[in-house]
């Protein structure tokens, strides 16, 4: 599953190459790797795809309200992601569907799609090392700065929409004996769990994970996207994520390209 967050470099470069950022006895071990994608001019996306099937809370016992709540999210995420796949098979059923079952659905839908928009943040909690593979003309330091700035912007967004969330889904309890599914509840209890742990794997990747800085010239090909035809950029994304071995990248960029209004559109 492809995942990404947003940073830009810091205007300053002194010449030389970050120390792995950690704590003294990190292990070495390198366990995610996570790839700064240029979607503009000094503007990047943290980029890494994880198998889906990877259990992010694997090894985690209940030892604290923030373990059990993680926990309870993944069985949650997981019953979500199932649910996505039966959607589509049972709105074309031939039985009819109650209009409270018709917005579940839809609701959801709409959240397993969202769980891509975090993920990388999720697994980040659990990682010792992590190696951040950049383009070959950013240097290490620049790189280091996109990493940290969009951590720290995660961390304060996320813990903004975690408070939010939460009020919202304790004001929505008062709803739960209406006949039906507590539709709000759901989706905002879904909300702020998702929003505590990407809020605590922004928080550990700034202080408990080790980065190292990684040069990849198949990087750099991806600033030519922006002044590209669709064609030419639909084969240059799929050649660099050939030679990265990166699944969903080619979709990834794609998708940046409709967002983004510097980039050539279909016509």
């Amino acid at each position: 599953m492809p995942m990404h967050r947003r940073g830009t470099p810091d205007a300053t470069d002194n010449g030389h190459s970050p120390r792995p950022r950690g704590p003294p006895g990190v292990a070495s071990r390198i366990d995610m790797n996570i790839y700064l994608v240029p979607v503009g001019q000094d503007r990047y996306e943290l980029y890494c795809e994880v198998d889906d099937h990877h259990s992010t809370g694997a090894g985690e016992t209940a030892r604290g309200w923030r373990q059990r709540a993680s926990q309870g999210f993944h069985r949650a995420l997981a019953y979500v992601e199932s649910e996505r796949r039966q959607r589509l098979a049972r709105a074309s059923a031939a039985e009819s569907r109650t209009r409270g079952q018709r917005v579940r659905d839809r609701v959801i839908g709409w959240l397993a799609e969202r769980v891509a928009e975090q993920r990388l943040l999720w697994h980040l909690r659990n990682q010792t090392a992590v190696t951040a593979h950049h383009p070959d003309d950013l240097s290490p330091t620049d790189a280091e700065d996109v990493v940290q700035r969009s951590l720290r912007g995660d961390s304060r967004r996320h813990l903004v929409w975690m408070l939010v969330d939460a009020f919202i889904y304790l004001a929505s309890l008062p709803l739960t004996p209406i006949p039906g599914p507590n539709v709000l509840a759901l989706y905002f209890s879904f909300r702020a769990v998702g929003h505590l742990l990407s809020w605590m794997g922004a928080r550990h990747g700034l202080r408990q994970v080790q980065w190292r800085y990684a040069a990849c010239a198949p990087l750099t090909t991806l600033r030519q996207v922006p002044t590209m035809n669709p064609s030419s950029r639909e084969a240059l994304a799929r050649e660099v994520a050939a030679q990265l071995t990166l699944r969903h990248l080619d979709t990834f960029v794609e998708r940046i390209a409709l967002a983004s209004p510097w980039y050539t559109r279909r016509v």
